[in-house]
C-alpha cells in the first residue's frame, strides 16, 4: 500500500453516508492507497457522540480499516481544504451536491484542487467522476 497517498471521503453526520465510505474503500483498494474519512461539524453540534450517526460511521470506518477524523468548526470549507492540503489526497469522494456554483462545498473544493479527481456517489450507489456528473 502506498502510505503517502490517500483517498478522502467527506461525510456529513448521516448514516446514509455509509455508501460514500464503502465506495471510497473500493477506490482506495483499487489505487492501493489509504482510506481517510473526514467530517466537519458545526461547533454547536459538539456533544456526546454515543449512539449518533457519527458513531455509526466511525464503526463502518473501523470495520474497513479506514481512518476517520471529525473536526468541529464553523467554516467547513476552510477546515476541509486545509485537511486536503496537508494529507496528500489523490482522490476525493463526495455525495451528490445540491448545486454546482460558488459557495457550494464540492464546487469550492474542485476550484481549489482542480487536479484532484472527484468521484460522486449518488443515491443508487453509482459512482461517477465529477466531469461526467450532470448537475
Amino acid at each position: 500500500m502506498r502510505k503517502d497517498k490517500s483517498v478522502l471521503v467527506c461525510v456529513t453526520n448521516q448514516k446514509r453516508c455509509e455508501r460514500l465510505i464503502k465506495a471510497g474503500y473500493l477506490l482506495a483498494k483499487a489505487l492501493d492507497s489509504k482510506l481517510k474519512v473526514l467530517s466537519v461539524q458545526s461547533s454547536s453540534q459538539a456533544k456526546n457522540l454515543q449512539d449518533t450517526p457519527l458513531e455509526y460511521l466511525f464503526n463502518v470506518c473501523k470495520s474497513l480499516g479506514a481512518e476517520m477524523q471529525v473536526y468541529w468548526g464553523e467554516n467547513v470549507n476552510a477546515v476541509a481544504m486545509n485537511y486536503i492540503r496537508s494529507n496528500r489526497v489523490e482522490q476525493l469522494v463526495f455525495g451528490v451536491p445540491s448545486k454546482m456554483n460558488q459557495g457550494n462545498f464540492v464546487y469550492d473544493v474542485h476550484q481549489s484542487f482542480p487536479n484532484i479527481p472527484i468521484s460522486i456517489v449518488d443515491e443508487l450507489n453509482e459512482v461517477k467522476t465529477l466531469e461526467f456528473f450532470n448537475i
